[in-house]
């Protein structure tokens, strides 16, 4: 779900023009710098990501990414809502930027779900935001409006938050990536000295 207006480009520009009566240029610029958002937005909440976990372990990770995914759907809930075009541009870079953020916090968790099947865990992680884009088309045929539909996208990903509570990390394996961790770093402390 948390990609789905991501996939709607041209459904958000229509929004846009429909809604708040901006021209279809000043639309699609509005609508497409959601898309610019992840030129950087999905590097910073892996790097986010990794420089919590160093100073506070794996688990953080989680709550990080819980805290993203909540502020997605917090930003979803506020554009949904904007009664005017300025707060609505606000409002989706807020949302966009929460979200891209959140898919970066959400592979970089790959490699310590399963490190054997990494390609797997890859793609159902990936094949969510195709799922999410089609439960949006399903719930815009139910609503028939664009903003009751953004609302309760709003509603469902901020809920969806958490679920990423629900990680959890044994003790081995938390040993087992700080071990991992150790050795990486000072395999590239060697590198630099």
């Amino acid at each position: 779900m948390r990609l789905a207006l991501a996939s709607r480009c041209s459904s958000t520009t229509i929004y846009y023009v429909d809604h708040f009566h901006l021209s279809l240029k000043a639309a699609g610029v509005a609508a497409g710098s959601f898309g610019l958002l992840a030129l950087f937005a999905r590097a910073l909440g892996g790097w986010l990501s990794d420089k919590a976990a160093a100073h506070r372990g794996l688990a953080i990770r989680s709550i990080l990414l819980f805290a993203l995914i909540a502020g997605e759907g917090l930003g979803l809930l506020w554009f949904s809502h904007a009664d005017s075009a300025a707060l609505a541009v606000v409002a989706m870079l807020s949302f966009g930027l929460f979200t891209h953020m959140a898919g970066g916090a959400t592979y970089v968790l790959v490699p310590f779900i399963d490190r054997k099947a990494l390609g797997g865990v890859a793609g159902i992680i990936g094949a969510g935001g195709n799922v999410g884009a089609v439960a949006a088309d399903f719930l815009m045929k139910g609503f028939g409006s664009v903003q009751q539909t953004l609302a309760m996208l709003g509603v469902l990903v901020t809920l969806s938050a958490l679920c990423a509570l629900a990680v959890r990390f044994s003790s081995e394996h938390k040993a087992c990536e700080d071990a991992l961790g150790a050795d990486a770093l000072g395999i590239n402390n060697s590198i630099a000295n």
